[in-house]
């Protein structure tokens, strides 16, 4: 944010915008001009392009060229063509770095030409996030390219624009073929996503040396390795005080408060208890040189309270402001020893999640009395965002995260029904915090979230742009600008009809609880359907639309048949398992097949 308040002082603006923009969003940003006519977002009819050729300069840098990659790699999967070519209507794209021109990670879309495009840049991400820009707004089908029509400055007004994986449960990030996970990564960067975290769950191993461990940290290095090369800062997470599920009996930690929010895998450690500090902190050091060995150097680390970890003996309450805060300070001087320039953000998830236990208070107290030890506070929780930082300055006066919890809100199990847009409950919670952030990290079970996911990552890009713009963005490069409005007008409804739980009883089938409201579920239904019928086949097969298409239909026949299952429903369940990858998974991921 000082960037952006710098370059403007600096008196730099003048030259940088183009002539042909349409408007100012913030400070710098260009709205596209085909993004809103009447309510509708229209597209360009210009020339159709099945060649592209990239000019760089001298020096493009690696992540640049990684970029044109990525781009040609989606516009070949989109259409079947190879646009490496020279034949047929050929389109130029120059990119050029132009460092200190505008600030970090911006780009500037230019148009001189009807077969010709500048894409400049202050650095290597900028060039990523402008061909994103570029793809997303373009029409692409089997006969080629048509570039869209937005030109201008676009800048980012969140620096840390984080998105986590919980690479657990035989989800899709723990189980699916790596190249599936990789090649996601790289299309959530292309949305403007800077940082990669994961989350080392200990509970499930003997420890450090235990093979599944081993196997594990392999995932994840995998995974942080695509997150850098597509131009992220890597993150790992960890609970405070967590144990494999070996940890001594008498050094294991008591319940937290509140067991039913904050949960416990019942194998964490106490910090109070004689050796307790020492085996936590010998445990965070085996972790970070397995990963600094497998050539993985984290540029943060996340620590958590709760959810899982927390201890509720008397030595430990309140948690949060008292057993957790003195563990962070000891972790924080750990991590600094071990990877110096490591920037700490410490989590405050659940804290006085029911009732006051003076938790935020005391951490509060603490940044007074004494400098803060960390660079980051993150806040949030299932339902609001905490009403002590709707009230209060955050303590330490720390720059603020949110952590959208996107994936689990209201239905069983986490993405069982296919997508699970909710575009105006995060508009709403959004408007509460989009002055008081620096950016945020949603949390992520799986793929079928996906529109949430570009939601915020659009809130983090432009803090104005509404959850509709971005609808409609998506929609129009995912699925078809001519039917947009029909699938914005049934991904309303499955807003409003969400709320399809599973539950699960040992050697009996799920059975089903429906909402009783009916807000059109037929309605969404006959309208994905009518435009599937009108898609192309890349199109109608791709997993993006098949997880929205299911859901509509799940809506509407488990409320038809009255909470039963049939063979459509069970044919539909049958396919989100193979496109989640969740032969294996838990309950809570997996779709509810008998």
């Amino acid at each position: 944010m000082n960037n952006r308040r710098d370059f403007l002082r600096k008196g730099a603006l003048a030259g940088i915008l183009l002539s042909g923009a349409t408007g100012i969003s913030g400070d710098l940003v260009a709205l596209d001009k085909s993004e809103l006519k009447n309510g509708t977002l229209t597209k360009n009819s210009g020339t159709i392009f099945n060649s592209i050729a990239f000019i760089t300069s001298e020096s493009p840098g690696v992540l640049a060229e990684k970029a044109t990659r990525i781009f040609l790699r989606i516009l070949n999967e989109r259409t079947g063509l190879d646009f490496s070519g020279s034949g047929g209507n050929h389109l130029t794209i120059r990119l050029r770095i132009l460092a200190r021109t505008m600030p970090p990670e911006a780009f500037r879309i230019e148009k001189p030409e009807e077969n010709s495009i500048i894409l400049s840049a202050s650095d290597s991400n900028g060039i990523l996030y402008g061909l994103g820009k570029l793809l997303h707004i373009s029409v692409i089908s089997e006969a080629g390219f048509i570039p869209g029509e937005w030109h201008g400055l676009s800048v980012p007004e969140k620096s840390q624009r984080n998105i986590y994986f919980a690479t657990h449960f035989h989800n899709f990030y723990h189980t699916a073929p790596v190249e599936k996970v990789i090649n996601y990564i790289e299309e959530l960067a292309l949305w403007g996503y800077n940082n990669i975290e994961v989350w080392f769950d200990m509970h499930g191993f003997e420890g450090i040396n235990d093979p599944k461990a081993g196997a594990m940290l392999d995932r994840l290095t995998i995974i942080l390795r695509a997150g850098k090369d597509a131009g992220m800062k890597i993150s790992i997470c960890m609970l405070a005080n967590e144990g494999y599920n070996s940890s001594p009996i008498e050094l294991r930690a008591q319940p937290p408060k509140q067991i039913r929010l904050r949960g416990c895998y019942g194998v964490e450690i106490c910090p109070s208890q004689p050796g307790g500090t020492e085996l936590i902190l010998k445990q965070i050091e085996e972790e970070l040189e397995a990963f600094s060995l497998r050539g993985v150097l984290v540029d943060f680390i996340v620590v958590w309270p709760y959810d899982q970890g927390g201890c509720g003996c008397d030595r430990c309450t309140p948690w949060g402001s008292n057993g957790y805060l003195k563990l962070s300070g000891k972790i924080t001087e750990l991590a600094h020893r071990k990877i110096p320039g490591v920037r700490i953000i410490l989590s405050t998830w659940l804290f006085d999640c029911v009732e006051d236990e003076g938790e935020w208070a005391g951490v509060a107290k603490a940044f007074r009395d004494e400098k803060p030890w960390v660079d980051f506070i993150q806040a949030d929780s299932h339902e609001a965002f905490p009403k002590y930082l709707k009230n209060n300055p955050v303590p330490g006066d720390l720059p603020l995260l949110n952590f959208p919890e996107i994936s689990m809100w209201n239905s069983w199990p986490w993405g069982g029904f296919g997508a699970n847009p909710l575009p105006q409950r995060f508009q709403g919670l959004w408007d509460e915090v989009k002055d008081k952030v620096a950016g945020g990290a949603p949390y992520s079970e799986g793929i079928f979230e996906d529109i949430n996911k570009v939601i915020y990552s659009q809130f983090y890009w432009t803090g104005s742009k509404t959850s509709i713009q971005t609808v409609r963005e998506y929609v129009s490069f995912e699925f078809s600008a001519d039917h947009a409005e029909s699938i914005i007008k049934a991904i309303e409804i499955l807003e409003t009809n969400h709320g399809l739980r599973a539950g699960f009883k040992p050697g009996s089938p799920p059975t089903f609880k429906v909402p009783t409201e009916d807000y059109g579920a037929e309605e969404a239904y006959n309208l994905l359907k009518e435009v599937d019928h009108n898609l192309p086949e890349r199109t109608r097969i791709s997993w993006r639309w098949r997880i929205l298409f299911l859901r509509a239909m799940f809506d509407y026949k488990l409320r038809k048949n009255k909470g039963f299952t049939d063979e459509t429903v069970e044919a539909g369940f049958r396919e989100l398992t193979e496109l989640y990858y969740a032969y294996q998974a838990d309950l809570s991921v997996q779709p509810p097949l008998k």
